[in-house]
């Protein structure tokens, strides 16, 4: 299976280009996270208010990742480009904000 094929028909064309941008620019992409479930996100959740996780995690139910809208991309090789594909991801109209660099979630 995919990772496209985890998320909403109407957001993966736009995910799937952001990373085919990624991958035509050598930034060697790897996708981490698409489609959660509830307590997926509850324990990723409570990971972060203990301090365990670097990146932060919405409480369960406010996760675009729960309803197929959001993609995690990392860089692990260039991560000082995340913030130039968050400012690419914008102009496509997708949300994106430097607190989470690697989350590209739909309007």
């Amino acid at each position: 299976m995919s990772w496209w094929s985890q998320l909403d028909p109407r957001f993966a064309p736009y995910a799937r280009y952001l990373f085919d941008v990624a991958q035509a620019n050598h930034l060697a992409p790897v996708v981490t996270s698409t489609y959660r479930s509830y307590t997926t996100q509850a324990r990723l959740y409570a990971e972060y208010v203990a301090g365990n996780r670097d990146l932060p995690a919405a409480p369960p139910g406010r996760s675009k990742h729960q309803y197929g809208l959001a993609v995690d991309i990392d860089l692990p090789q260039y991560r000082a480009y995340l913030p130039a594909l968050g400012a690419f991801w914008r102009t496509m109209g997708g949300r994106w904000f430097p607190s989470d660099p690697v989350h590209f979630e739909a309007p």
